[in-house]
């Protein structure tokens, strides 16, 4: 049944998503590595920034290779170690794969492969690498972090070259953030193996996931799942050494463990975290643990660790994803720790909560611990003081969901009064409902109401979203939504609006749609919840059809580690976890004509029937023979493995 060695690996194209500016593109570059790698290999055509990746295929030279740790095009780069070529070359052709690629420019070719820890090239350039030293350490970074919080942080490289024969050479550069001693180590295997052995070991990882999953469908549509699954499978990092030991950045130490990092959790928490669970559950345990790690280490979970605190973004992502893991069955981490951690996060405001200029983009303190921005004013009145912390509603809203997944995390637990308490916070978001305006609003500390329409960039009340796109992003409690929107007609009248009228409007940062964003990503499945099924499947087969492509540019918005392509995936299967803590998924319409996956009960086996051959509507939903009784379906319905059938009108 799973054939897939050529097949699926031969649709995936790491140059999806390489092509445009800022948020209008996937802002991805063509990695070549390994599965959850501590860093990859790149062309580099241009300096990386934040906003600005080592590679776009605009581009037209390329003057370099780069070592490379960045995690997204708006978060920066930490250790890069960049193998220089002597001048720019005009780019000629670029092969790239996930194990391997080949890059021709300037009448030399360049073959890369890499392994987590270190990379080879064999090329005919006699120049390559040399202006490069044999051995070194950088701090070159360009993320979000404080290097004052990072006094023992290091990349140490190791270069070794060998003549191969007949004007070709390799050069082998190994990399560690814990010693010289490990760079070396990873130099010397990666020159021993070379990019024969370096890419048939990234092969077989590659090969191993890609092996748990196969689909019939469209070639266009598998390659872009394939590739989207190949953009999935690369982050979270694991920053872990031969030795065991990692950098942990959050206390400036070496540690012992997993050290999954560079984890963008307010993106990933909505798909990526819920795909994994599915397609990686033997990844997920260590990366949890490694979240708590943070905790135990640094003194708080957090939201965008790379590799340490970065401030950067909002809400209580590892919140969901924690207590998401724990419902789902997952017990190969620390449990109390993780609840102990969540429960700091939600009652404990930083010391200066209350001075801090707080920011979804770092803040005034770069490299300060990733807490509730603003909590000291959601502890007294239920909500974010908008005059004394920015971005108020969208921290208010984001607080609320991560109240509801602590609420679920207990109630696993066994902790009811705390599930009780929790669950009470869960609606907090409804302190912000203006109901002349049917939206959420801004408020002060006074309870006065502030029009959002007058704000500036510096004083907004929103992240990554609107006061018109904000209104659906209430994932855990959609029924009391439904009812502050007056009932189940209101509720379907506004959402066809914002489908038909808004959903595909180029943004004020470039986003080509609404979807472009993950504060939406939800929102086609809510008309499930008030039993309009049709409408969701309409809604997100649009959505898989208009906002996704194989082209160069891919997505309507960035990537962001996988969170764009994990959407697509799940929903091309059929089904959406519309509040990842439930533990449930929402039932749509597949795309594809047949999955096969491989899980924890066996194999699940989605089958599609076809009324005619344009059927989007799924008219029948049956889990091994029997009719769903709602258009949901539990995590540990999926795991255990059957037949989910789907008929499709």
């Amino acid at each position: 049944m799973f054939f897939i060695l050529a097949t699926a690996l031969a649709f995936v194209d790491p140059m999806i998503g390489t092509e445009g500016t800022g948020s209008e593109y996937g802002g991805m570059t063509p990695m070549t590595g390994v599965p959850f790698g501590s860093m990859h290999i790149i062309p580099a055509t241009r300096t990386n920034a934040v906003g600005r990746t080592w590679f776009n295929a605009l581009d037209e030279k390329v003057f370099g290779f780069v070592i490379s740790r960045q995690p997204a095009i708006w978060m920066g780069e930490f250790g890069p170690v960049l193998i220089p070529l002597a001048q720019p070359l005009k780019i000629e052709k670029i092969d790239a794969h996930p194990w391997m690629s080949e890059v021709k420019a300037g009448g030399f070719t360049y073959a890369l492969a890499a392994s987590s820890h270190s990379v080879a090239i064999e090329t005919d350039d006699p120049r390559l690498g040399e202006a490069l030293a044999s051995e070194g350490v950088t701090t070159a970074r360009t993320c979000r972090v404080s290097m004052k919080s990072m006094k023992h942080f290091g990349c140490y490289w190791k270069k070794i070259e060998q003549p191969l024969g007949k004007g070709r050479r390799r050069v082998a550069v190994g990399v560690s953030l814990v010693s010289a001693a490990n760079a070396e180590a990873e130099a010397r295997a990666a020159l021993e193996g070379g990019v024969s052995l370096l890419s048939s070991s990234a092969h077989r990882l590659w090969h191993e996931y890609f092996s748990r999953i196969k689909i019939e469908a469209e070639d266009d549509v598998k390659k872009i799942f394939y590739t989207g699954l190949y953009h999935s499978l690369l982050y979270p990092r694991k920053l872990s050494e031969r030795c065991g030991t990692y950098y942990s950045a959050v206390d400036d130490s070496f540690r012992k463990g997993p050290g999954y990092s560079c984890f963008s959790l307010w993106d990933t928490y909505r798909s990526e975290h819920p795909l994994l669970t599915i397609l990686v559950p033997d990844r997920v345990d260590e990366m949890m643990q490694s979240l708590v790690d943070m905790y135990r280490y640094g003194g708080w979970l957090p939201i965008w660790p790379n590799p340490g605190y970065t401030g950067v973004m909002i809400g209580d992502p590892a919140a969901v994803v924690l207590a998401e893991a724990y419902v789902k069955g997952f017990r190969g981490f620390d449990a109390e720790a993780a609840f102990r951690a969540v429960l700091k996060n939600a009652d404990v405001p930083q010391a200066d909560d209350m001075k801090r200029d707080w920011d979804d983009n770092g803040g005034d303190i770069p490299g300060c611990p990733e807490t509730r921005g603003g909590l000291t004013w959601y502890l007294s009145h239920g909500y974010v003081a908008h005059d004394q912390t920015r971005e108020s509603v969208s921290r208010t809203l984001d607080y609320s969901l991560a109240d509801f997944s602590v609420a679920a995390f207990a109630a696993a637990l066994g902790k009811e009064s705390e599930k009780k308490r929790f669950l009470s916070r869960a609606a907090n978001f409804t302190n912000l409902w203006n109901a002349s305006e049917g939206a959420f609003l801004p408020r002060n500390r006074d309870g006065s109401w502030v029009d959002p329409d007058k704000l500036n960039w510096n004083t907004r009340a929103y992240v990554e979203t609107n006061k018109r796109s904000a209104r659906w992003c209430v994932p855990h409690d959609v029924e009391r939504l439904v009812s502050l929107m007056g009932g189940e007609a209101a509720f379907e009248r506004e959402l066809d609006y914002f489908f038909e009228k808004e959903f595909y409007r180029t943004d004020t940062v470039g986003n080509l749609s609404v979807h472009g964003n993950e504060t939406c990503h939800h929102v086609a499945y809510l008309y499930n919840r008030i039993g309009k099924y049709d409408k969701t499947c309409r809604r997100v087969r649009d959505i898989l059809r208009r906002c996704y492509s194989s082209s160069r540019r891919g997505f309507d918005g960035n990537e962001d580690c996988g969170a764009m392509s994990a959407w697509y995936i799940l929903s091309a299967l059929g089904f959406y976890p519309l509040n990842p803590a439930s533990g449930e998924y929402e039932i749509g319409a597949p795309l594809v004509d047949s999955a096969d996956i491989k899980v924890a009960g066996g194999v699940l086996n989605i089958t599609v029937e076809k009324k005619s051959k344009d059927a989007w509507r799924t008219v029948s939903v049956k889990l091994n023979g029997r009719e769903l009784s709602s258009r949901r379906i539990s995590h540990s319905q999926l795991v255990s493995g059957g037949t989910l059938h789907f008929v499709l009108d």
